[in-house]
């Protein structure tokens, strides 16, 4: 007869871990993972700007606090962890770099001029904005997210061929990988593959600070966001951009292969993603504030009683006014005509939230990786 030993272990922890690139929607990532965690979510960050944080740091925090569910971070860099009795769930969202760059200048402006990043979003328009990158700050420009996976962020020449594999490897590999431009079917997706370990996950949001200047520019396969691109900065500059994002694009791309195959294996993955959509509107609607009630003290009036002179106006714009001092008048005089649409990219923006406060204390002062935050 074998004879039967047992040890004592540990029940496995199941522990989040959202890779926060700037700019590529983690604040509305982060805003979902807090209604379903709770405290249970940590925003763990280094005490300054250019702080990087490794596997052995989340190793020791979660180690030290075992109500953490899930952890939120500008600074955590790949690889992930190996914890004994922890499984770490990697959250990574990928953006297409050339709109990610545009919503770097428009999230710019909002800053304190005195931040590295408001200070040269304020200084420019964005086509300067832009050259001013190029020329002068080209770990801001290039390759940022294929150098973030691959490197940590630490640049000190452009990305190739190894780093791109290095990165593609990362996406292929994530647990909750999403695209910016899929992000509804990104959710769907993670909220199906991870409730095995979360079943009640529910990851409905209402975006937060937005700052991109088109809601609408990836539509016919991202033709739209080239040709605002090529308009704002130039057939020139955009060239160069491409060139210099050579290797971002390539790795959303694959992030976009990558998310559709998940998708592709929900059950009912359509009528899920509708679903979905429901749910993220009455989580919306539900957020509003109710209307004000009526004043109680303000006497009512039944329009019976009105006198003809406390008579409303019609709403009829057919009818003449009801008002003397208000002479008949036809109503192609008093059509404003058709307003000129905006160019400005500014004015464009469906978003004005301002940013967080994180985001302006951080500072982007002089940061080789300040500017990829958020």
């Amino acid at each position: 007869m074998v004879r039967q030993i047992q040890t004592s272990v540990a029940a496995e922890r199941f522990v989040i871990l959202h890779y926060h690139i700037f700019k590529n929607a983690g604040s509305t990532i982060d805003y979902a993972l807090h209604r379903n965690f709770g405290e249970g979510l940590v925003a763990f960050h280094g005490g300054y700007d250019d702080a990087v944080l490794v596997a052995d740091d989340v190793s020791g925090l979660v180690n030290s606090d075992l109500s953490i569910r899930a952890i939120t971070s500008h600074h955590l860099r790949y690889p992930k962890p190996v914890v004994r009795g922890v499984r770490f769930i990697d959250v990574c969202f990928i953006r297409h770099p050339l709109d990610r760059i545009r919503s770097l200048y428009h999230y710019g402006l909002k800053l304190e001029p005195t931040t590295w990043l408001g200070g040269v979003a304020q200084s420019f328009d964005e086509q300067g904005f832009v050259a001013h990158l190029v020329m002068h700050a080209p770990h801001v420009i290039n390759d940022v997210q294929v150098n973030l996976l691959a490197s940590g962020g630490f640049y000190a020449r452009p990305p190739g061929a190894a780093d791109l594999e290095d990165a593609y490897a990362i996406v292929e590999r994530a647990c909750a990988l999403g695209v910016v431009d899929m992000f509804d079917i990104s959710m769907v997706s993670i909220e199906h593959h991870l409730r095995p370990m979360f079943p009640t996950l529910s990851m409905e949001y209402v975006p937060q600070n937005v700052s991109s200047p088109q809601a609408s520019e990836h539509e016919e396969g991202g033709d739209g966001l080239a040709a605002a691109c090529r308009q704002v900065w130039g057939d020139a500059l955009y060239a160069q951009v491409v060139a210099l994002n050579e290797h971002d694009l390539r790795l959303y791309a694959k992030a976009r292969e990558e998310v559709s195959r998940r998708f592709a294996l929900v059950p009912d993955s359509q009528e899920r993603l509708i679903e979905f959509g429901e749910r993220r509107i009455a989580l919306a609607e539900a957020l509003k504030p109710p209307p004000p009630s009526p004043d109680p003290a303000a006497p009512g009036l039944d329009s019976a009683e009105l006198s003809p002179d406390q008579a409303e106006p019609s709403l009829d714009p057919m009818e003449p006014s009801l008002d003397p001092a208000q002479p008949s008048s036809d109503l192609a005089e008093l059509s404003p005509g058709p307003v000129e649409p905006s160019l400005d990219p500014v004015e464009q923006s469906p978003d004005p939230a301002q940013p967080d406060a994180e985001s302006r204390s951080e500072g982007f002062e002089g940061s080789t990786e300040s500017a990829e935050r958020q």
